[in-house]
């Protein structure tokens, strides 16, 4: 009898362990699927903002979302490249930049630039700080007075500019790009996100295969 009993034990100790490590099972899943969710409206509230302009289709299923210094060679380089998606899926992506100030003095540039919004010369004005990088950003330390020619040529009043430049509304927006790159913890210009995800692996090649991948996801045929 006492044999038999201490089966019994075992028996309904095993049939415990079985509930609670299915209990356990289910309580990780619902908190991966909780998390990632979670996770996903964290990265999507970092990533958009108001004030962020939107070059292309304001209507496109596919974002790139670029963190950009524009004293960053990479980003200079990249530029093209990113433009070049943009034409290539024909209204299906658009792309919005957030600036962050990492190089020596580029406080400075990355105020003037988004402060050109108010001009509505903003992203003629990043492609011209761009394509002249290498003379108002040497040695990768930013002088925003040798930028000043460049967009005054490309019609910007340099004198609004400097006022706009102090305007409450473009220093806000200056501390929420800020944030949100802290936020997201980016470490390294350029950081691109297409669709809220991540690119991992740097490299061309891997972004238009992740801009490719998220274009086929966003237009599939039902």
């Amino acid at each position: 009898m006492e044999k038999l009993a201490t089966k019994k034990r075992f028996r309904i100790t095993n049939l415990e362990i079985i509930t609670l490590i299915s209990v356990a099972i289910i309580v990780v899943i619902g908190a991966l699927l909780f998390t990632g969710k979670d996770s996903s409206e964290y990265i999507d509230k970092h990533l958009y903002r108001d004030h962020a302009l939107t070059l292309g289709n304001e209507y496109a299923k596919v974002t790139i979302v670029e963190f950009f210094d524009p004293a960053c060679e990479a980003c200079r380089a990249y530029y093209p490249l990113v433009k070049s998606q943009l034409e290539l899926y024909q209204g299906k992506v658009n792309l919005i930049l957030r600036p962050v100030a990492f190089h020596r003095n580029v406080g400075p540039v990355v105020a003037a630039l988004t402060a050109t919004k108010l001009q509505g010369k903003y992203w003629e004005s990043v492609t011209t700080a761009l394509y002249y990088q290498s003379r108002w950003a040497i040695n990768h330390v930013a002088d925003v007075n040798l930028l000043y020619p460049y967009l005054e040529k490309e019609g910007v009043n340099i004198e609004q500019l400097k006022r706009d430049m102090q305007n409450p509304a473009i220093k806000n927006s200056l501390v929420l790009d800020a944030e949100d790159a802290k936020a997201l913890k980016v470490l390294k210009t350029p950081t691109f996100y297409v669709n809220g995800i991540e690119l991992k692996e740097f490299g061309a090649q891997p972004l238009k295969t992740l801009i490719a991948d998220e274009v086929k996801k966003a237009y599939a045929k039902p």
